[in-house]
């Protein structure tokens, strides 16, 4: 599996992705200019994109390797300065699962502009270079500065052992049992990646009538950890299954939950 650094950096939680329409003329260019750009992505014309691409980046762009993006949506424009702008696509990539060969997943991904000679630009702020759940990533400095025209799968790793790095990523009780007496559980999940995950509960747990899931918190830097408390509500009979989703991987962690 190949993960592109452009398409790693710490994705951010469900409610930050609600649809933002900017009005500002300055918004509107930046939109048309993202959505140019990534559509070239999705076209694999890496050459056009590159004019796009920030001075400061243009190394990072020559050696990372070019995502084999099968589609994208602007999902929110966040104008952080009148020249600087941070713009969360959902990116639909390839990844390589073990014995299942490419799977396309949804992969929400911020992304990074700058007005350069007047014109949006992409770039990788220094700040998060090395926010990847694989750790900082490092160009090859014995490489050449090269385009990577073979379209594949993200990656700044060279095959990485996938199975290996969803182990990274554990819970110390995969069941809990909430009474009267004990209505409230908790459960904890370990990311003992080099990099940060995201951890969204599953739409699922809004049906589960008298239960409350919370989960603290929900952004996880290397090596650390979150509790999931699940408390017991009301006097419904409970026996479901809550799944707690960690991204960018999309590594589901199901707890089941039983009353009595």
């Amino acid at each position: 599996m190949y993960m592109d650094r452009r398409l790693l950096y710490p994705a951010i939680t469900v409610t930050a992705w609600a649809q933002q329409q900017p009005a500002q003329p300055a918004a509107e260019a930046l939109r048309d200019r993202v959505q140019e750009y990534y559509q070239l992505m999705v076209d694999k014309k890496y050459r056009q994109a590159e004019a796009m691409v920030a001075e400061e980046s243009r190394e990072d762009y020559y050696n990372g390797r070019k995502p084999d993006l099968k589609g994208f949506e602007i999902l929110t424009l966040d104008m952080q300065t009148a020249t600087a702008a941070k713009v969360t696509i959902q990116a639909k990539v390839v990844l390589l699962m073990p014995g299942a060969g490419g799977q396309v997943f949804d992969m929400p991904t911020p992304t990074y502009w700058k007005l350069e000679n007047g014109a949006w630009s992409w770039y990788i702020p220094e700040e998060v270079k090395a926010a990847t759940p694989f750790g900082k990533m490092k160009a090859d400095s014995a490489a050449a500065p090269a385009l990577d025209m073979k379209g594949a799968a993200p990656g700044g790793i060279d095959n990485p052992d996938v199975g290996s790095l969803l182990n990274q990523i554990t819970i110390d009780k995969h069941a809990v049992k909430l009474s009267a007496k004990e209505p409230e559980q908790q459960v904890t999940i370990f990311n003992n990646l080099p990099g940060p995950l995201d951890l969204i509960i599953d739409s699922h747990v809004k049906t589960i009538k008298g239960l409350s899931v919370v989960v603290q918190p929900v952004h996880l830097e290397a090596g650390s950890k979150a509790v999931v408390t699940l408390r017991r509500t009301g006097e419904n009979k409970i026996e479901d299954s809550v799944t707690i989703l960690a991204e960018p991987f999309h590594r589901e962690l199901t707890i089941k939950v039983q009353t009595n």
